[in-house]
C-alpha cells in the first residue's frame, strides 16, 4: 500500500539497523505450518472511539524475548492498532436471550509495529500503540462476534479470517521477521475476552486475548497455483 510505503520511509531511514537486507549467517524466521499458531496478542477495544489496540506476546520461531523487561504493554516490541476503522454490526437474533450474535462486514485492517525502545504506553491513548516502524498490514475478513451477557460482566468470542497485504521485513536480535514469508497466505485469528469493562475515565469497552494461527491456501484466491 502506498499510504503504508510512504508512513514507513522516514522511519527506515533512521532505523535502517533494523530493516536491511539478510546478512551471512543472519537467522530467518521461517513460515509456520498451516494450522500452526503463529502469533498471541492481548488487545483492549473502546466502544466510545472504536480504537483497537494491542501488544503482541509471543511469534512462533522468534527465539529472542518479545518484551524489553517484565511482560506488559510498556515493554513489548511488537504492538497492533485497527488503522481502517471497524464496519457497523449486524444482528444475528438467536433463541436464547443470554447470549448476543452479530456479524461484522469485511473491511477493518490491522497495522502491526516494531518499536526496538519500547516506553510507557496508554490504553486510552492509541498512538502510543502505533510508535515504531509499521512492519504489516492485516485486511479482515468477516468477523463473528458471539456474547454470553447473562451474568456481569459477560464473555464474548470473535473470529475472524484476514489476508496479508503489506509487509517490511525487519532484523529482530539476529533473526530476519518477515510476515509475508511467516504467513504468505494470512491468518485465522480467535478472540475471548470480557463482554463489558470499563477503563478508569468510566468508558466503556471489551479487553482480551487473541490467537493467530496460519492459513494453509491463499484466501480469496482462486487457486494455490
Amino acid at each position: 500500500m502506498k499510504k503504508l510505503a510512504l508512513a514507513c520511509i522516514g522511519v527506515l531511514i533512521t532505523m535502517s539497523a533494523f530493516s536491511m537486507p539478510a546478512l551471512a549467517g543472519e537467522e530467518v524466521v521461517k513460515r509456520v505450518p498451516a494450522g500452526a499458531v503463529a502469533f498471541h496478542f492481548v488487545f483492549d477495544l473502546s466502544f466510545v472511539t472504536g480504537e483497537f489496540v494491542g501488544y503482541v506476546a509471543f511469534i512462533e520461531g522468534v527465539d529472542a524475548p518479545l518484551f524489553n523487561g517484565t511482560p506488559s504493554e510498556d515493554t513489548a516490541y511488537f504492538t497492533l492498532r485497527i488503522t481502517e476503522p471497524v464496519p457497523a454490526q449486524i444482528p444475528l437474533p438467536v433463541p436464547d436471550g443470554q447470549l448476543v450474535t452479530s456479524l461484522l462486514v469485511p473491511g477493518a485492517q490491522a497495522t502491526f509495529y516494531f518499536n526496538p525502545n519500547p516506553d510507557g504506553r496508554d490504553w486510552s491513548n492509541p498512538g502510543t500503540f502505533s510508535e515504531g516502524v509499521p512492519i504489516a498490514v492485516i485486511d479482515e475478513s468477516a468477523l463473528l462476534s458471539t456474547r454470553a451477557e447473562g451474568s456481569f460482566p459477560g464473555v464474548f468470542f470473535n473470529t475472524f479470517s484476514g489476508r496479508l497485504i503489506d509487509s517490511t521485513p525487519i532484523n529482530f536480535n539476529g533473526q530476519r521477521i518477515d510476515l509475508k514469508k511467516l504467513v504468505p497466505n494470512g491468518i485465522t485469528v480467535t478472540n475471548f475476552g470480557n463482554a463489558l469493562r470499563f477503563l478508569p475515565d468510566g468508558s466503556p469497552g471489551v479487553s482480551g486475548g487473541g490467537t493467530a494461527i496460519a492459513i494453509g491456501g491463499k484466501l480469496r484466491d482462486k487457486s494455490d497455483d
